[in-house]
C-alpha cells in the first residue's frame, strides 16, 4: 500500500532541515551539511543564504572557513562554483567524473591539447600550488617553463578554454579554489588537505550523493533527481536510475497529491509528523532552497514565475513556496507581492525582513 503525505508538511520540514522560518543555532559548517551545496558566487551572496539560516548570523564566516579548510569552494553544478563541507565536496566532484567528459574531441579542442596531457598537466599544477595558492597566471608562468606544457600557458592564463583546463583537476579532487587575492581568484591543493578525505568510487558516491539529497530536499521525484544529478553534475540517466534501484532498501516511494515521490525511509516517520508552516522568509538570489529541486518544481515556483526565478532574482518565501521577490536599496527593502499569493502578510513580512536585516548587520524597514 503507497503511503500518501500532506504536501505541506512535507515542505514544512524540509523547511525545518533547512533552518528556515526558524533560523538554526549553528556555524556555517552546520548549515552546509543541512543544505549540501551553496552556489559561491558572489561571494556576499553566499555569504546571506548562510547567515540567513543562523540564529546569531557571522558576517564573513564563510570565507573565514574556506581559508580554514572547513568548506571547500570547487567548480562543480552547471560549470559553478560551489561551497560544500570537504566530504560533500569528495561526494559530489566524484559524480561529476561520470560523464567522463574531458576526454572528449570538443573538450581537448576548447583547450588546445590532447588527453595525453592530462596527467603531466596535473602533476605540473599540483607542483606549483605546492608552495601555496596561486593565480592563473602564475599557475601559467609555471606551466611556460615546460617544453611539454608551454603550449597551454596561454589557456591556463585566462584564454577562453581556462575554465575548462581547471574543472577536471577540482573534479578530480587536485585542487580547489583558495583565497581571492586583491579580487583575483586563486587555486590551491585540495589533495594534501588533512580534511579531504580522498577520491571515492563513482557509484559508492552518486548512491551517497542520492541519499544526501533526499535528505535535504526530499521527498523529490525522479525529475529532481534528474535536475540536481543528472542535469546539474551530468551524471548519465542510466547511472542515477541504477544508484537510486541500488538503495531500494532505504528508499521509500510515496504518494504527495497524486505524485510519486521518493523519501529515504529513515526520514519519513518525522515527514509525516511534521506541520504544515507558513513561516514568510527572504532568501537571496540562487539560494539552495530553489536551485536544489530547481524552479521547474511547481511544488517551489509556480510555472508562471520560472523565468524571473531562473534570472536569479531574490525571493520572498511562504511556507516553503515562493510568493514574491525582494531587493534593498540602501536601508529599505522593496518587496514585489505576487498577486496570487493573496493579502499580505504585512505583520510577518516586517519580522522576515528584521530577520534580513540580521544576516546583513544592518538595520532594514519594509518599504
Amino acid at each position: 500500500m503507497t503511503v500518501e503525505l500532506d504536501a505541506g508538511a512535507a515542505l514544512g520540514w524540509r523547511a525545518a532541515q533547512h533552518a528556515l522560518g526558524g533560523a538554526a543555532a549553528t556555524g556555517v559548517v552546520g548549515i552546509a551539511e543541512r543544505v549540501v551545496a551553496t552556489r559561491a558566487w558572489p561571494p556576499e551572496v553566499a555569504e546571506l543564504a548562510f547567515a540567513i539560516r543562523q540564529a546569531e548570523p557571522d558576517r564573513g564566516a564563510v570565507g573565514r572557513a574556506l581559508e580554514a579548510g572547513e568548506l571547500v569552494q570547487s567548480y562543480a553544478f552547471r560549470g559553478g562554483s560551489y561551497v560544500f563541507t570537504p566530504a560533500v565536496a569528495a561526494v559530489l566532484l566524484a559524480v561529476r567524473t561520470a560523464s567522463r567528459v574531458w576526454e572528449t574531441r570538443r573538450w581537448q579542442r576548447q583547450i588546445g591539447h590532447e588527453i595525453e596531457d592530462w596527467e603531466p598537466l596535473r602533476s605540473a599544477v599540483r607542483e606549483r600550488l605546492a608552495d601555496g595558492p596561486a593565480t592563473r597566471a602564475e599557475i601559467a608562468a609555471h606551466l611556460s617553463r615546460s617544453a611539454s606544457l608551454a603550449h597551454l600557458a596561454d589557456t591556463a592564463a585566462s584564454g577562453s578554454g581556462s575554465d575548462s583546463l581547471y574543472k577536471p583537476l577540482h573534479w578530480w579532487g587536485d585542487i580547489a579554489f583558495g583565497p581571492p587575492r586583491e579580487g583575483v581568484s586563486t587555486f590551491r591543493l585540495l589533495r594534501d588537505d588533512p580534511r579531504w578525505p580522498g577520491s571515492l568510487d563513482v557509484d559508492d558516491a552518486g548512491r551517497e550523493a542520492v541519499r544526501l539529497y533526499l535528505r535535504a530536499y526530499g521527498p523529490a521525484t525522479a525529475a529532481n533527481l534528474q535536475y540536481w544529478l543528472g542535469e546539474g553534475l551530468s551524471a548519465p540517466r542510466r547511472r542515477l536510475t541504477g544508484w537510486l534501484e541500488d538503495l531500494a532498501a532505504e528508499v521509500t516511494e510515496v504518494d504527495v497529491d497524486g505524485v510519486e515521490i521518493f523519501v529515504l525511509s529513515s526520514t519519513l516517520d518525522d515527514i509525516r509528523a511534521a506541520a504544515p508552516t507558513s513561516a514568510i522568509s527572504l532568501l537571496p538570489g540562487h539560494d539552495p532552497w530553489v536551485l536544489g529541486p530547481g524552479t521547474a518544481d511547481p511544488r517551489i515556483v509556480a510555472p508562471q514565475r520560472r523565468a524571473l526565478l531562473s534570472s536569479g532574482r531574490a525571493t520572498v518565501l511562504r511556507g516553503g513556496f515562493v510568493v514574491g521577490t525582494w531587493r534593498r536599496a540602501g536601508q529599505l527593502v522593496a518587496v514585489e507581492w505576487f498577486d496570487e499569493a493573496g493579502a499580505v502578510p504585512r505583520a510577518a513580512l516586517e519580522d522576515a525582513v528584521r530577520q534580513l536585516g540580521r544576516a546583513c548587520g544592518s538595520e532594514l524597514s519594509l518599504r
